[in-house]
């Protein structure tokens, strides 16, 4: 009896299915775990096998090899399609995970538009498709491709815009006049291209929404690629100013602050060229060197902030739109209004608490105040000729240079302290450079006023002199640290 049943081949394949399958599926539940925990993107393709191939496949024995069905009947062929069609899914997902999933950034594999790999796979599974209906539905290719090449003619009438869409996008791929991550302007429309595919190009705007052009329409159009054939961008503008500012005083002014300016390249340098005489003001078209574009709004923004502190500490005018302007320029710039405004101010900074009246006055008659943006470099290091600064409102950065060119802290300073007494007092450049670290407001002394003032108040100049030794050892320790 034991050995007749040995015989049964569905016996033997029962227990093959009883020993076999319960080992595959812990085999494959543990290679799922593994590669989830080392975040491999192979596990899609074993929770395919998993969860459809493995399941089908012992169907598809279970109904063939033991309960004995004809393999021709219907729900045999539907059942083995289906197991064709899981095993095709999950080789069309392997092939994918070993050739672009894991590739590099700069692999052959990561240039492959999206658009070719969608083709790819779609012709792929037309030819699976002809292989199951020609293996196990015995039909007539031949016939099919017939009946198909009589029938494309009414699909492609009916899908003229979908195809048209289809073979922009391949001549759009082959022609690579843009990728992913390019800035396109058709039109009045700027956006980043962040998807290309067999319908459409989608693009990101500034305004963060998306805009979704058709291939068709896209191949049809004049567009602007801000990114090829080089990143190099010229960003254009126009500034206007006083007609009583000399052209080349305003032209050095705009250089200096464009200069200034993080993003902008110092080479090519930016061009300023004086363009037209306005109604109200003489206008500069001024050309802008970037090489992120992502950047343009935020680095358009930080020149034109530069612009008007500049403006303000050259004595730049930036008129109104009017066509007729009277302007009386005042002899010196002011802080918050008149002398006694400035001397009440300076009467709250703890450093002038015990100075005269009169000594004050002195010092505001003489002095010059200005403003400076927040980023801005105040003084340089190395820089000749450095005057004594009281910080009026804001906050700033003393830095020295390290080895590797780059600004290091030293330390901070707010409302009420001073600086550029060393360089000053030295005669020497200074050995620090400051920066804003918000928009400031500060009084500038020269050497003939800062005498004036040590004399007037002695109390003063000792603490003067205690907080410029302090930090004559600080910028030591710093320039030893990162020499």
């Amino acid at each position: 009896m034991t050995s007749s049943l040995l015989q049964q081949s569905w016996f033997l394949w029962s227990c093959g299915l009883m020993v076999g399958f319960p080992c595959l599926m812990l085999v494959l539940n543990e290679s799922i775990v593994y590669t989830q925990k080392q975040g491999k993107p192979l596990v899609h393709t074993l929770r395919i096998l998993r969860n459809l191939v493995l399941p089908i496949f012992v169907g598809f024995i279970v109904l063939t090899k033991i309960v004995g069905l004809d393999p021709e009947q219907t729900a045999i062929r539907l059942v083995q399609t289906s197991l064709w069609v899981s095993l095709i899914h999950a080789a069309l997902s392997f092939v994918n995970v070993l050739l672009f999933v894991e590739a590099g950034g700069h692999t052959w594999q990561a240039q492959v538009p999206k658009l070719l790999r969608d083709l790819t796979r779609f012709f792929l599974i037309l030819i699976g498709t002809a292989f199951v209906l020609s293996l196990v539905w015995k039909t007539d290719l031949g016939g099919l491709l017939t009946a198909l090449g009589v029938s494309s003619i009414v699909i492609g009438l009916a899908l003229q815009d979908t195809l048209g869409n289809l073979f922009s996008g391949i001549a759009l791929l082959f022609g690579r006049p843009f990728v992913i991550g390019d800035w396109l302007k058709f039109g009045d429309t700027v956006g980043k291209v962040i998807e290309i595919n067999w319908r459409a190009v989608h693009l990101i705007t500034r305004n963060k929404e998306m805009l979704i052009v058709p291939n068709s329409v896209l191949a049809k159009e004049v567009f602007y690629n801000y990114r090829r054939p080089q990143s190099l961008h010229g960003e254009p503008m126009e500034l206007g100013f006083s007609y009583d500012d000399p052209p080349n005083k305003v032209k050095q002014v705009i250089r200096q602050a464009a200069l200034e300016t993080p993003g902008v390249l110092s080479d090519p340098e930016p061009i300023i060229q004086t363009s037209a005489y306005g109604d109200s003001s003489i206008n500069y078209y001024v050309r802008l060197y970037l090489r992120d574009y992502d950047r343009v709004p935020e680095i358009r923004d930080a020149f034109m902030t530069r612009v008007w502190y500049a403006a303000q500490r050259h004595g730049l005018t930036i008129p109104f739109p009017i066509r007729t302007l009277i302007h009386e320029r005042p002899p010196k710039p002011e802080l918050n209004g008149g002398t006694n405004r400035i001397i009440t101010e300076l009467r709250s900074l703890p450093c002038f608490i015990t100075t005269h009246t009169e000594v004050l006055e002195k010092l505001v008659t003489n002095a010059d105040f200005k403003s400076f943006g927040k980023g801005e470099r105040i003084i340089y290091q190395g820089q000749e000729e450095v005057n004594l600064h009281f910080l009026l409102t804001g906050q700033v950065q003393m830095n020295v240079l390290s080895q590797t060119n780059h600004d290091q802290e030293v330390l901070r300073l707010s409302k009420g302290d001073f600086f550029g007494a060393t360089a000053l007092l030295s005669r020497e450049p200074s050995s620090n450079s400051v920066v804003a670290l918000s928009d400031v407001d500060v009084m500038i002394l020269e050497i003939e006023a800062m005498q004036v003032l040590i004399e007037r108040t002695p109390q003063l100049a000792r603490e003067m002199d205690e907080i410029i030794e302090a930090r004559r050892k600080a910028i030591q320790i710093a320039q030893q640290t990162y020499a």
